[in-house]
């Protein structure tokens, strides 16, 4: 009898996606990393829970390597915030994939304003965001105030906000597949 032996098959490229209540642990576990590192606010499993319509993932099968949020403030206004990609898949996109995902949710919700805030200019200047003040944003002033009283440390992060238009543009990372397409 002779056994044969398959190679494994290569790994799938991970599905950007809205988040499910089965993410909400690996979702809570990328976020604490960067926490632990006071690159992120903390979030608790019960914030993550209670907010999980407004999650982005990228899954590769079961598992959650990236993810952002969408923070409303008010039907016209929200921030891009959590978004976290697990060390093991930096570099690969999945960071600029799961923030396009909350751009289309914001869209679909007709918020018009986005921004958000980074200890990097280059990855929100990439997607077309533009720099600003956070001062132009006093709920999100406010909830800094909240959070500086519970005893959490602020650390000083760049602001970015993008206007969205009423209608999905392609971003120019897509533009040459959709050139191929019309041509086809």
């Amino acid at each position: 009898m002779t056994l044969a032996f398959s190679s494994p098959a290569p790994a799938a490229n991970p599905v950007v996606r809205a988040a499910t209540r089965a993410d909400v642990e690996q979702i809570w576990e990328l976020i604490s990393c960067y926490v632990a590192e006071g690159l992120m606010l903390p979030r608790t499993v019960e914030q993550v829970t209670m907010a999980i319509d407004n999650y982005v993932v990228a899954a590769q099968g079961s598992r959650v390597v990236a993810c952002a949020a969408l923070d409303e403030y008010s039907p016209s206004l929200a921030e891009v915030s959590s978004v976290a990609v697990a060390k093991s898949e930096h570099g690969k996109g999945l960071g600029t994939e799961v923030v396009l995902g909350v751009e289309r949710l914001a869209r679909a919700r007709d918020i018009t304003e986005l921004f958000a805030l980074s200890l990097s200019d280059r990855f929100f200047l990439s997607l077309d965001y533009e720099a600003t003040t956070v001062a132009r944003y006093p709920e999100k002033l406010a909830r800094y105030g909240r959070l500086t009283s519970a005893g959490v440390d602020i650390i000083p992060k760049r602001c970015f906000k993008k206007m969205l238009g009423n209608t999905w543009e392609m971003p120019a990372l897509y533009e040459e597949p959709a050139k191929q397409l019309r041509a086809s």
